[in-house]
């Protein structure tokens, strides 16, 4: 394995792609995993399960829908807040990390 090679999911065949990023991304929000305000960076998510940048929007948008995930236009997709709560002032920076614990 040389050095830019990278461990990508590994998907169902017999289930939608995006749907299956869409439950593990929810399982993430709902773990606290990811944190509410905390940026999504579609290219690492791309990068991290192999798929393409529409397989992933899909998904983004299935989140949306269900009130996990917010979007401001030119800065990106955000968790939100307990309940579906949109708060778009004090998201944290770019490129920030998921809280370790």
């Amino acid at each position: 394995m040389d050095s830019y090679s990278c461990d990508v999911m590994e998907f169902e065949p017999d289930r939608y792609v995006w749907v299956q990023v869409a439950e593990r991304l929810r399982s993430r929000i709902v773990d606290g995993t990811y944190r509410p305000k905390y940026l999504l960076s579609e290219v690492q998510l791309m990068q991290e399960f192999g798929v393409a940048r529409g397989t992933l929007r899909k998904a983004m948008k299935k989140l949306r829908e269900e009130g996990l995930l917010y979007t401001v236009p030119n800065l990106g997709s955000f968790v939100s807040a307990p309940g579906g709560r949109m708060e778009e002032e004090g998201a944290e920076a770019i490129g920030s990390e998921p809280d370790p614990a």
